[in-house]
């Protein structure tokens, strides 16, 4: 199967909207924000830092970088600091704007890292390295300035820079968790990426009963909510989400763990903005905070890790599938390669004896031209099986590939077959001209489907033989049509012309692995081979095949 792939492409040139909903998105984060301040310009849930992390990594920081400055400066209005301090503004609004940058730079552009966390490697890397150490510098140098201009008192400098933390931290680690895994996949699809990844794998979907068992557990941890303390019994809501971790991985639990942090504290908070205390116990903000950190990172730590060995195991069971099925093919392709191979050497061998005691020149030169056919015909069965050999053991290669191009480089190259002249080839409806996709396997493909279309055309002499090679897009996919008015297969063999070693007949002059190699060379890059066929008219092969790099809106 074609594995993920990671290689950027280059950068986009953004759509004018792109910058537009930025604003409106953290401006609104920053409004939202203004509701859980409990201190001069601190505040435990701060959004627009949050969103920046995931925006950055989406839209790239060519948008999101100046618009999260300007924001915060003009937000710093909001946040306490008068007008006549104007001047204070645009100092305010460099800690996180030097959080959300260092985010980036240290996991995106010195790591590398994948910030749709495919891996616990990665996992831990976004928690260190774009979380957390910019997070620390962000928090520190926030502090710093409200203290040195006035707005806070250095005693209580500390307990201060303790508390945003925690706050920041599980605001804008609990929020980028699941976006960042659920939505890059789907702003991939819809060509919203700044830079473009050849794949970035979906995340898998919970069945029904799945879903049912987790609003059950959530509906639950609602009502431990009312009844029991957050602060003295965290660990029963860490249990939960634990079990969950295990019973469904890692998307499911990074929900979960938002979730608590929504129920626990955030709703109580705005309710309590509001003029509504809808719990009767009070709670230290602070051991909430922690608690909810904690648990924010116990919990996605163990549903990466559980995540990535339900991975490993299912990779393990198809690669043991994939090797019984190998080693089969293989017991199979040894017998039939021995024979294919020992058959046109003794022929020609024969050969070789009978010319020696011939006498007439007439009888040497047809019994050259018959060692002639055996050693082509070896030639060409010596080809597929290096043609085989290719596709199981060379890496995807993908490139951009020019279809006109490559089918009559393909074409140029079997000019010589027999009765080659007499076939009027037809590529006018190569509609889709380019496709990223492995030239080399590619071209197997079609090598081996033009050969056929070549090789089985009707030899009448009233007949007019044709082959027409033509492009379509359906959905994702991009469909090759190969057709042609030759004999066609019959509808009883249909299924088997894609079988290792089939032939038609015993006296069938192919070896029987042309198709059978273009089919398994179509199955490595995600695509399929099949057939339309009517015995005495003519024969269609279809090929689909993904285009393994998605066109970006951007551009």
């Amino acid at each position: 199967m074609l594995q993920a792939l990671t290689t950027d492409i280059a950068p986009q040139k953004p759509p004018w909207w792109a910058w537009l909903l930025t604003i409106v998105i953290l401006h609104t984060g920053s409004q939202i924000s203004l509701l859980f301040e409990y201190s001069q310009g601190v505040t435990d849930y701060y959004l627009p830092t949050a969103l920046s992390l995931i925006l950055i990594n989406w839209w790239g920081p060519r948008i999101v970088l100046p618009i999260l400055y300007i924001n915060a400066t003009l937000s710093t209005y909001l946040w306490g600091v008068p007008l006549d301090q104007w001047y204070e503004w645009p100092i305010y609004a460099l800690p996180e704007t030097c959080f959300t940058f260092l985010g980036w730079l240290l996991f995106r552009k010195m790591y590398q890292g994948k910030y749709w966390l495919p891996d616990i490697r990665n996992l831990l890397a976004f928690l260190f390295l774009g979380t957390v150490v910019p997070l620390f510098i962000e928090i520190l140098g926030l502090q710093l300035l409200l203290s040195y201009f006035g707005e806070q008192s250095w005693s209580t400098f500390w307990p201060l820079v303790r508390r945003n933390a925690l706050g920041e931290f599980t605001s804008s680690f609990g929020l980028a968790l699941p976006l960042l895994y659920y939505g890059s996949h789907y702003m991939q699809k819809a060509g919203l990426l700044y830079e473009q990844h050849e794949s970035i794998p979906s995340s898998n979907l919970l069945n029904r009963n799945q879903r049912l068992e987790l609003i059950g557990i959530y509906i639950i941890l609602l009502l431990l909510v009312f009844n029991i303390d957050f602060e003295k019994f965290w660990y029963i809501y860490g249990l939960l989400s634990l079990y969950i971790a295990i019973r469904f991985g890692f998307g499911p639990v990074t929900f979960t763990n938002y979730y608590i942090f929504l129920i626990t504290y955030i709703i109580p908070r705005l309710f309590t903005q509001f003029g509504y205390k809808p719990f009767s116990q009070e709670f230290d903000v602070t051991n909430i905070l922690l608690g909810a950190s904690l648990l924010l990172v116990f919990a996605a730590v163990v549903g990466r890790v559980i995540t990535d060995l339900k991975i490993a195991e299912i990779r393990l069971q198809q690669q043991n599938q994939e090797l019984d099925q190998i080693n089969k093919e293989l017991d199979r392709f040894v017998y039939s390669v021995s024979h294919d191979l020992t058959a046109p050497l003794k022929s020609i061998l024969g050969l070789v004896n009978i010319s020696r005691i011939a006498h007439e020149p007439k009888d040497v030169s047809h019994y050259l031209s018959r060692i002639e056919q055996s050693v082509r015909k070896l030639e060409i069965f010596i080809s597929e099986v290096l043609d085989y050999s290719k596709n199981k053991r060379q890496e995807v290669n993908i490139e951009r590939i020019k279809l006109l191009e490559l089918c009559t480089d393909i074409l140029g190259n079997l000019k010589n077959m027999e009765g080659f002249s007499n076939i009027t080839i037809d590529l006018s409806n190569l509609k889709h001209e380019e496709i990223n996709q492995d030239k080399m396997r590619l071209s197997i493909i079609l090598n081996n489907l033009l050969t056929n279309a070549i090789k089985f055309q009707k030899r009448l002499p009233e007949h007019q033989p044709y082959i027409r090679v033509s492009t379509r897009k359906s959905q994702e996919k991009v469909i090759i049509e190969i057709e042609d008015n030759g004999e066609g297969i019959p509808p009883g063999v249909q299924d088997k012309i894609f079988d290792m070693f089939y032939r038609g007949t015993e006296n069938s002059s192919g070896s029987g692995l042309g198709l059978y190699i273009a089919r398994e060379t179509a199955s490595k890059i995600d695509g399929n081979i099949y057939v339309q066929s009517e015995y005495g008219k003519g024969s269609v092969f279809i090929v689909e095949l993904k285009e393994l790099a998605t066109k970006s809106v951007w551009s």
